[in-house]
């Protein structure tokens, strides 16, 4: 009887494995991989606006009018601000863990006016939490720059996502949102 059991209960499990490692892992490392070769040699804590002939790899939904711009987060010096000032149009901010998980979304209606900061952070860990300065000392630091967020990981990214309703205006747009300023605090 158990002679019988064991291949097919094998076979059940090595097909639980391959599904939970495709299912869990690999929409992390095409990420990365894609992320990877988007951003090769670019700069860590800077920003900058990606070519619409690849943009639409990162962010499918947007057209080669778009404007997409990218940060790539490092916190091995410190905390990131982002500060941008965004000409009066629909915008969309999105930070994401260095494994593609989304931390942080702000929107043109969010933010309240073309003008934000956001304070990016590592994300503390347990230990950090017990034996750190109070939340009100936190809060009082945060209180200064406007949005703040939280990776779980020592990199990220933030992607900035303008869409462009006329082609005609994204020259203008493009140089706008070249002043956009990510720097270590």
């Amino acid at each position: 009887m158990m002679g019988r059991l064991f291949w097919p209960l094998t076979a059940a499990f090595f097909g639980l494995a391959v599904h939970l490692v495709t299912v869990l892992y690999m929409p992390g490392l095409m990420f990365q991989r894609s992320l990877s070769r988007l951003t090769e040699g670019a700069k860590p804590n800077s920003f900058f606006v990606m070519k619409p002939e690849n943009q639409s790899s990162l962010v499918p939904t947007a057209t080669a009018q778009d404007i997409v711009g990218l940060c790539l987060l490092d916190f091995a010096k410190g905390t990131v601000v982002i500060s941008a000032h965004v000409p009066q149009t629909l915008w969309r901010l999105a930070i994401y863990s260095q494994s593609g998980q989304q931390v942080y979304g702000i929107n043109d209606v969010q933010a309240g006016s073309g003008g934000f900061s956001v304070e990016v952070a590592r994300a503390k860990s347990l230990l950090q939490q017990i034996t750190g300065k109070p939340d009100a000392e936190d809060a009082a630091q945060i209180e200064n720059v406007g949005w703040h967020a939280e990776v779980p990981e020592a990199k990220g990214i933030a992607v900035l996502w303008v869409p462009v309703p006329d082609a005609l205006q994204r020259n203008a747009l493009e140089s706008a949102l070249k002043d956009i300023s990510c720097k270590v605090k």
